[in-house]
Formats: C-alpha cells, structure tokens, sequence
C-alpha cells in the first residue's frame, strides 16, 4: 500500500477539533462528548489521534469503539459535513491489535505476546471475551494452536457491528492540506518526509520530544499520546495533548485554528 494511501488530507478550518489518546476510557470520552456536541458545527474538522482500545474493563473498552462509532455518525448526519471531515489515527494500541491478529506469523510469539501485555494489551482481549493468562499460556503451544486462536478472535472481533471497519480504516497521520499543522498519534522523526516514516508514528515518541524547528513549512505537530509528560504541552512547533485517559487521568480534546493555536480546549 502507498504512504500516501494511510495518510488523511484534511481541508484548513478555523476550527479542527483534535481528540487525544483515549485507552478505553468510556466515561472520559462520553463527557468529552457530551461537550464536544454543543461545539462542534458544520465547517469544523474532527480528528482522533489514536488509543482508542485500551486496558481498561471489558465493559469501558468495548463501549468506548461504540461511543466513537456513534460520534462519527453524529457528525456525519450534519448538513454541510463531508466524509472527509473526520479521520481517525492509528495508535500503538491498534498497531498492536492488528498484529495480534497475525501473531501466528511471528517467530517468537510467546515473547511478542508478553511484550504487548506489558503495553497493555490485556483490556482488549477481554472486550472480545479472551482471559489474558490463558492466552498468554497458549502462545506456548505452537503455531496449530496459535493459529487456531487467531482465528477466533477475529471471529469474536467481526462479531461487534463496526469495530472491524473502523480498524481497517485507520490512518498512520493527517495533514492540513494547507501544509500548516501535521496530526499524529506519538511520535515522528524530523528527518523524514511524512511519506518516508516507518513506525516512528506509534513509538517515537522520544523522537516528537526533540523537535524544536519547524518541520518543511508546517506551523505545529500534534500529538496524541505521550508515555511521559501528560496534559497540554504546548512548544512553538509542537503540541502535546494525552491527558492521560484510560490511567487516571482527563482525555483532552482542543479545536486548531488556522494559525496552529488552540481556539477551544474541552476535558472530561
């Protein structure tokens, strides 16, 4: 697939709203939500920045991809809204989803497996009805039952009206068309061409710390998920916006202006 293909052009606007990471945090996004819908109008943009699954229960987690599936729809029934109004990124929480569909690929699953519990992968297995110890055993028993496995998940996953097509649908970074204001989820590496990143998006977020000039012609980077440094962090070219949702913490959601500054700033 080209680059450009899991990139989302979105049109200037005096206002694009941008929701930080959300790691399954039901309650925060529908309080987000709940603001966000006497706000938001015709004209305004709408981006998710990723981390929409997360480690919280079965219950939150799964209620929050229906919640963002509901919103979608919300704004799209506007008159005057257009498809293209809204995007959502893909976050290391869905880079992860996505590769545990194919786990039994990998040539090391069992440690793949650990790895992601470790960043917490565990929440959303239970919204599809999987015990993270027990799954975590049988990423020991070769690749049949590996295989096996893989295969109910997705069942269990296409089972929940949605969620399969918003996963497939997500894109690595926006870009205001203008070349003004550049939407990822973690991180990005200033010496490449939005084009020429790898995976930097989802875990170089040590990279995102480091800029401190202005990339090609763009005004400010925003970011959604940040593993330190939590709440707004705004640089001249750089804007920081995980609230720390789904760990305690508010979500985050700020309307862009044409400039790069914020306009309006919602939390939970």
């Amino acid at each position: 697939m080209a680059m450009s293909a899991v990139l989302a052009p979105i049109k200037p606007a005096d206002k694009i709203w941008t929701v930080g990471a959300i790691n399954g945090d039901l309650a925060a996004l529908q309080a987000v939500h709940g603001k966000l819908r006497g706000k938001i109008t015709a004209g305004d943009r709408l981006i998710y920045l990723g981390n929409y699954w997360g480690d919280g229960t079965a219950e939150a987690v799964s209620g929050a991809i229906n919640e963002l599936l509901l919103f979608r729809r919300y704004f799209l029934a506007k008159e005057g809204v257009d498809i293209a109004d809204i995007a959502f990124l893909r976050g290391s929480t869905e880079e992860m989803l996505s590769k545990l569909q194919q786990i039994h690929f990998a040539p090391n699953p069992g440690e793949v497996f650990d790895w992601m519990l470790s960043r917490g992968i565990a929440g959303t297995l239970r919204a599809y009805g999987f015990d993270p110890s027990h799954t975590q055993s049988l990423m020991r028993q070769g690749a049949h039952a590996i295989s096996q496995w893989t295969g109910q998940f997705g069942e269990a996953f296409r089972r929940r009206p949605g969620h399969s097509s918003l996963l497939s649908d997500l894109k690595h970074a926006a870009y205001a068309t203008d070349g003004s204001l550049i939407f990822v989820h973690a991180g990005l590496d200033a010496s490449r061409p939005l084009t020429g990143q790898t995976d930097t998006f989802w875990w170089g977020g040590s990279m995102f710390e480091s800029i401190t000039d202005r990339y090609y012609d763009c005004r400010r980077i925003v970011r959604g998920s940040a593993l330190t440094n939590l709440g707004l962090q705004e640089r001249e070219f750089t804007l920081s916006i995980d609230g720390g949702a789904g760990r305690g913490g508010p979500l985050i959601a700020v309307a862009i202006g044409r400039d790069g500054r914020i306009v309006d700033h919602i939390e939970s």
